[in-house]
């Protein structure tokens, strides 16, 4: 049995805690079924009504999600979506309490090809900053991302140790160039080559690819990014207006 304090603290509060906690440090992963309502009033030796207490104030906040008939499953990450302030990767993540890792394989100069360069409105003579980066929760990858920078003193950018920096934080606080928009064109893929080994999955693991052109106020595009997301850990979010 899961030891309780029967202090101050009310008890459906302390069982969320306890759930919250074995889902940022993994214990419970994406998609995954909790045990039954039953089950776990037992394991915590309280009532079933508390438990769904504790188990509906982890579903508002989106950690945990109810399907008719099938039972209570612990949410996927979900792709940021139009309308949030923050449009990176992690911000939302580690707001949440998820530990997010980033490992760079490529941080370089290259002149940019003919779709980048006009994506970026920038002469093909002109480098960008070309970036390559896996992008980990709770130690398991879960999306690889392939980004094409371009903004003034693009050098600046290769001091920066982007394993620790937001990009779009470094944009903002170095370049004085907030991304405030940014438009996804996304597509269902097999997993294939490359992706398989870095993301971990099989050949024809199922794969969500993001495009994404970046934008700031002033309608400038300073990025443009190709992210391979694991179906099983994330879903896709879109909210029109």
């Amino acid at each position: 049995m899961q030891e309780l304090d029967f202090g101050e603290i009310p008890l459906y509060l302390q069982i969320r805690r306890t759930i919250y906690e074995k889902i940022i440090n993994g214990e419970y992963k994406p998609g995954e079924k909790l045990p039954s309502e039953d089950k776990l009033a037992e394991v915590f030796g309280v009532s079933r009504i508390t438990i769904n207490k504790a188990l509906a104030e982890l579903m508002n906040q989106e950690y945990l999600i109810r399907e008719q008939g099938r039972g209570t499953f612990v949410s996927k990450m979900r792709k940021e979506k139009t309308g949030r302030k923050s449009l990176g990767f992690s911000q939302s993540l580690v707001s949440k309490g998820f530990k997010v890792d980033t490992f760079v394989y490529k941080k370089e100069k290259m002149i940019p090809n003919k779709e980048i360069a006009q994506t970026l409105k920038v002469p093909v003579t002109k480098e960008v900053i070309h970036l390559q980066r896996l992008r980990s929760v709770n130690k398991n990858p879960v999306v690889l991302q392939e980004s094409y920078v371009f903004t003034d003193n693009c050098d600046r950018l290769l001091e920066i140790d982007f394993e620790k920096e937001s990009l779009y934080e470094v944009l903002k606080n170095e370049f004085h160039e907030e991304v405030v928009t940014a438009k996804d064109t996304i597509e269902a893929i097999g997993a294939q080559g490359e992706m398989c080994e870095k993301l971990q999955v099989i050949p024809g693991f199922p794969i969500l690819r993001a495009k994404r052109v970046a934008s700031t106020q002033e309608g400038k595009n300073v990025e443009m990014t190709t992210s391979l997301y694991r179906g099983d850990q994330y879903v896709l979010e879109v909210e029109y207006k």
